[in-house]
């Protein structure tokens, strides 16, 4: 059963992100969107990507692109549209906020 994890808020702001990682499994999903755009530059983020492989951390281009957020090279960025297709491709959807 997979699991997409959308992640909303910053951990540099709440411990949201950290909760996330904890719960993530090899087959999830995890996507950055609103501030959450701010965890792409978090040193939590390695763990992210210890425990899922690395094409399964996405971010929502835009809204990264409107916080200024540079995408590292192991982060591909999608569109809204791709994110809703998501949701029909995992079994959940967990929002973190």
């Amino acid at each position: 059963m997979s699991i997409l994890h959308l992640v909303r808020s910053s951990q540099f702001q709440s411990t949201d992100f950290s909760q996330c990682i904890g719960m993530l499994t090899a087959g999830d999903r995890l996507v950055l969107l609103d501030d959450a755009c701010y965890n792409l530059h978090h040193p939590l983020l390695v763990q992210a990507q210890e425990k899922v492989l690395p094409e399964k951390i996405t971010v929502v281009t835009s809204h990264a692109q409107a916080r200024a957020v540079t995408l590292p090279e192991t982060i591909t960025g999608i569109s809204m549209t791709e994110l809703v297709h998501l949701t029909f491709d995992c079994d959940t959807v967990v929002t973190w906020q």
